[in-house]
């Protein structure tokens, strides 16, 4: 307990005061607390100063540190032959573009199954003609030799099936065909007649809008020349329509 102070009266005390010797009981002065509160302020900005410093040489001698910790380029190179099962190979790439028809038409024979092209489309006077031609042949080679015959014919509806299997719709009926031919045949007369149709009702559209315009034209031009006639009787001439019209012509 100090004396002259209650039993509360250390909390209104300043740090001073507080770090004072107890046993005296003279307060500082006004100019030796303002002293010693400046040397404490000195002393905290100098520690942090040294902190940032510190900071600042830590951060610099970093980056030489990682590259320090990281193997050189040769490592992994060196651990790679010391492994005899592993083997690198380099892989470039073309850049080139797929080759054009010439190559197309390649892919496509090769994907061929049995050397014989598929009945798909629908173009079906090339498939009529196609059938036939592969009919024709059969009829011929059943003449010079009956086994190679159905081997072909064999060959040929296997290959067929394995189409169909794929999922290619193959035409090979010849009265299917003949019948697709002759609605494709009808629906394209009977778009020629609507075509013809329009055409004859386009070019009527023409001709009546330019005999319209005629028309106007010349009723336009009967106009101006009948108001010139109606300038000329007001200024007071004498015109030869007006002279016929009295009978004096």
């Amino acid at each position: 307990h100090v004396p002259g102070w209650g039993p509360r009266g250390w909390e209104n005390l300043t740090s001073e005061q507080l770090l004072a010797p107890q046993g005296s009981a003279e307060e500082l002065s006004p100019a030796a607390s303002e002293k010693r509160r400046r040397r404490k302020q000195e002393r905290d900005r100098k520690k942090r100063k040294r902190s940032e410093l510190r900071a600042k040489e830590k951060a610099a001698k970093a980056p030489d540190g990682a590259e320090a910790a990281e193997p050189p380029p040769e490592a992994p190179r060196e651990e790679a032959q010391a492994r005899p099962g592993l083997l690198f190979n380099k892989v470039e790439v073309s850049a080139e573009e797929p080759g054009g028809k010439a190559q197309r038409r390649k892919e496509k024979r090769r994907q061929l199954k049995g050397n014989l092209t598929p009945l798909t489309g629908r173009n079906y006077r090339q498939l009529l003609g196609r059938l036939r031609a592969r009919r024709a042949r059969l009829e011929e080679l059943r003449g010079q030799d009956a086994g190679q015959a159905r081997a072909l014919e064999a060959k040929m509806q296997w290959t067929n099936l394995l189409y169909k299997a794929e999922g290619v719709k193959i035409r090979d009926d010849e009265r299917l065909l003949q019948e697709a031919l002759k609605r494709k045949e009808k629906r394209r007369a009977q778009r020629q007649r609507a075509w013809e149709k329009r055409t004859v009702h386009v070019l009527g559209r023409m001709q009546e809008r330019q005999d319209r315009r005629r028309q106007n034209l010349r009723k336009k031009k009967a106009a101006r020349a009948e108001r010139r006639l109606q300038k000329a009787r007001k200024k007071g001439r004498i015109l030869p329509q007006d002279l016929e019209r009295a009978g004096l012509a």
